[in-house]
């Protein structure tokens, strides 16, 4: 088979119904490619009770906030249904910010206008919108899941602004995912890089549980990341082939897949 893939054997790493896309144009640029989630998106659980408050909270009063950000299309989804579910409607006067060009669509789609739909990939560049410059007096709500980075609420903090962040869904590893699981899909595939979308996909891929029992992440196993903040923890992690992409759109991964077969080709004729 040919195509600008060809020698790609990957394994992507996006939560459950999210890898499709990547998948199939993967396999369509000629590489082969499956489906390895490291990554799962919950609702709010038990001992989230003060969150699930705050969600609440945070709904009541959304017409006081002067912007809202966005850190994802799972924090656009879920709040879409909370409102759905509670008969509530979007602010039409609400300043609207997105962090990636996939959570801006997804904005747009719920007829939401997006000032960022430039694509801010990742919170620095977020911070560069001269919207966000002089915050001070304003409040700015985040929807987010539990966890993640702190730096852009620090920031507008920082600048001025009055933060509230609002988690609105949990990630964690799938209760399926192993080491023994990932043994096998290398073994059987002959897979030779994996794709991770996020450094807590990398940190969940360090922390799969039965390496005692499977063995260590074969050391010549290629790591596509999203950027170069999470490439450089792979490194740091140990791992020595490591691609950068520009960022976790299926473009960008696409691209720095490009630039990995490329290289294969050339150890293939020279070799």
């Amino acid at each position: 088979m040919g195509g600008a893939l060809q020698g790609i054997r990957a394994l992507v790493t996006r939560p459950a119904g999210q890898a499709g896309p990547l998948v199939a144009a993967i396999r369509a640029a000629g590489g082969e490619a499956h489906e390895f989630p490291l990554l799962e998106v919950v609702a709010l659980e038990e001992r989230d009770a003060q969150a699930r408050a705050a969600v609440d909270d945070v709904l009541d009063r959304l017409g006081t906030f002067d912007a809202a950000i966005f850190i994802s299309t799972n924090a656009v989804r879920v709040l879409l249904a909370r409102l759905a579910d509670s008969a509530r409607t979007w602010p039409a006067q609400l300043q609207c910010f997105a962090i990636g060009s996939a959570t801006a669509q997804c904005l747009r789609e719920a007829g939401i206008g997006c000032a960022s739909a430039a694509a801010a990939m990742d919170s620095e560049e977020l911070l560069a919108h001269p919207w966000l410059g002089p915050v001070a007096g304003r409040r700015i709500v985040i929807f987010k899941g539990v966890g993640g980075r702190e730096l852009l609420a620090r920031v507008l903090a920082e600048r001025g602004a009055t933060v509230t962040q609002c988690a609105l869904y949990r990630r964690r590893l799938p209760a399926t995912a192993s080491q023994r699981e990932l043994h096998a899909l290398i073994e059987e595939y002959a897979i030779n890089v994996l794709l991770l979308s996020s450094a807590e996909a990398l940190a969940n891929l360090l922390g799969l549980p039965g390496a005692d029992t499977a063995g260590t992440i074969p050391a010549d196993l290629a790591l596509v990341t999203p950027g170069e903040r999470v490439a450089a923890q792979a490194r740091d992690a140990g791992f020595s082939a490591v691609e950068p992409a520009a960022n976790a759109t299926d473009a960008a991964m696409l691209a720095a897949l490009e630039r990995l077969a490329a290289t294969l080709r050339r150890r293939v004729h020279t070799g």
